[in-house]
C-alpha cells in the first residue's frame, strides 16, 4: 500500500504543477482542471478502498481500515468549510479555495499518519501557506527597498505607509467605541474560556482550541468585526461581565483572576494578528500590484484592492450592490454602477485602485509540500 501512496503524491504533484503553472499564466483556475484533481482523488480513494477490501477478506497484510473513511470524512467537511470561508471572506476567488480543498483533502492519501488528522489538518496547511506567502512578501519588499537607488527613502516611505495605513483603520472612529470592542472581544476569549472548562469530551476539542478561533475570527474579521462595535453586544458583554465578575468573586477569585489575564492576553495576540497579519501584509502584498484605472478602462473580472472594496462597501450610493466583493472580481452590474458613479463626480478622470489578480496556487502548493516534509506547520522552527 505504500507503493500506492507513493503512486498517488507522485501523479498528484504532477497535477499540481499544472495547476500552479496555468495559475501563474493566466491567474486563474479554470473549473477543468479541478475537475481533473477530483478525477484523480476519486480514483486512488476507491484504489485505497480495494485494498481494504482486501484486508478485511486476509489478502493484503496492509491497508486503512474503515475508521480511516470516517476520519477523512471529517477532514474533508473540515477543508470545504474553510475554503468556502476563505472565499466568502474574499481572501481567494473560487479557483484558488477549489483548488486549496482538493489538496488539503488529498493530504491524508499521501500519507495516512500525518500530525492533527483529521480535525485540525486543514489549520496546519493554512498555517503553512499564510507563513510561507508572508515570509515572501516581506522578504522580496524588503530586499526590494535595499536595492532600490535610495534605501533610506524607500523605508522611510514604508514607514510612513505603515503610520499611514494605522491611521485609516482608525479615521473617523470614536475612541470610546474603539475601546468597547476591545471590552467586547475580551469578553468573546472569557467565554470561550469558561465553555471549555466546563465542556467534556468531543466538543471540548474544538472550544479548547483558541487557534481555531482566531482562525476564524481573523478570516471573517471584514463580516464580523462590527458586531463587537454593535451597543447589543456591549450590554450583554457588560452584564455579563458583572454577574461573572461579582460572583467569581466569592465563588472562585483566585480562578477568576487566571480566566481575566488569560482573556487579556488573548486579546492583546489576537489585536496583533489582525494588524500585522490581515491589514499590513495585506496592505503589502497588494502594494506592487495596485493600478490606478479610469472609468472607461474597468472590464468585468477585475479585482478591486482592499481599500477600494472598503471605501465602495461604506458609501451608501451603492446601497450594498459592494458588500459581497469576492476576489473572482468585478461583475457587469458592478462595473456598470461604478463607471456610472465616477461618471458623476466632479474630478476630473477619476481612478480606482485594481489589483492585479495573484496566482496564491503556488502558495497552497508550497504550504501542503511544508506539511508533507515537516509533518506539521512551519511555526514549530519559530518556537
Amino acid at each position: 500500500m505504500r507503493i500506492v501512496s507513493l503512486t498517488f503524491l507522485a501523479v498528484f504533484t504532477g497535477w499540481c504543477v499544472s495547476v500552479v503553472g496555468r495559475d501563474m499564466a493566466t491567474r486563474k483556475i479554470p473549473n477543468a482542471h479541478i475537475k481533473g484533481g477530483l478525477a484523480i482523488f476519486a480514483g486512488f480513494l476507491a484504489v485505497f478502498f480495494l485494498y481494504t477490501l482486501l484486508g478485511y477478506a486476509g489478502k493484503e497484510p496492509v491497508y486503512l481500515n474503515w475508521n480511516f473513511y470516517l476520519l477523512l470524512a471529517a477532514h474533508v467537511f473540515w477543508s470545504a468549510l474553510a475554503g468556502i470561508i476563505l472565499w466568502y471572506a474574499e481572501f481567494w476567488p473560487a479557483g484558488d479555495a477549489k483548488f486549496f480543498i482538493l489538496v488539503s483533502a488529498s493530504l491524508p492519501l499521501a500519507n495516512p499518519e500525518l500530525r492533527n488528522f483529521p480535525h485540525y489538518l486543514f489549520l496546519s496547511l493554512l498555517i503553512n501557506i499564510f507563513v510561507a506567502a508572508a515570509l515572501w512578501a516581506v522578504g522580496s519588499y524588503v530586499a526590494s527597498g535595499f536595492q532600490s537607488a535610495s534605501p533610506s527613502y524607500f523605508f522611510g516611505e514604508l514607514w510612513g505607509d505603515v503610520k499611514k495605513r494605522l491611521g485609516m483603520l482608525t479615521e473617523g472612529k470614536n475612541k470610546l467605541l474603539a475601546a468597547a470592542s476591545l471590552v467586547n472581544m475580551g469578553f468573546l476569549f472569557l467565554l470561550q474560556q469558561i465553555l471549555n472548562m466546563e465542556a467534556r469530551g468531543f466538543l471540548a476539542r474544538f472550544i479548547g482550541r483558541t487557534d481555531v478561533l482566531f482562525f476564524f475570527m481573523f478570516i471573517l474579521w471584514d463580516k464580523i468585526g462590527g458586531v463587537f462595535a454593535s451597543r447589543r453586544w456591549l450590554y450583554i458583554s457588560m452584564g455579563s461581565y458583572a454577574a461573572y465578575l461579582i460572583g467569581g468573586y466569592f465563588l472562585f477569585p483566585d480562578h477568576l483572576l487566571v480566566m481575566a489575564l488569560a482573556s487579556l492576553k488573548n486579546v492583546f495576540r489576537f489585536s496583533l494578528l489582525l494588524f500585522f497579519g490581515r491589514f499590513m501584509l495585506e496592505f503589502l502584498m497588494e502594494k506592487k500590484d495596485i493600478q490606478n484605472l479610469t472609468a472607461r478602462e474597468l472590464e468585468p473580472g477585475m479585482v478591486l484592492s482592499s481599500k477600494a472594496a472598503r471605501t465602495l462597501k461604506e458609501n451608501a450610493a451603492f446601497e450594498g450592490a459592494f458588500d459581497d466583493c469576492f476576489r473572482d472580481g468585478l461583475t457587469a452590474d458592478q462595473v456598470a454602477e461604478l463607471k456610472e458613479w465616477m461618471g458623476k463626480l466632479t474630478v476630473h478622470e477619476p481612478k480606482i485602485e485594481i489589483v492585479r489578480g495573484r496566482p496564491f496556487a503556488l502558495w497552497i502548493f508550497a504550504g501542503a509540500a511544508l506539511l508533507l516534509a515537516l509533518d506539521g506547520n512551519i511555526t514549530r522552527f519559530f518556537k
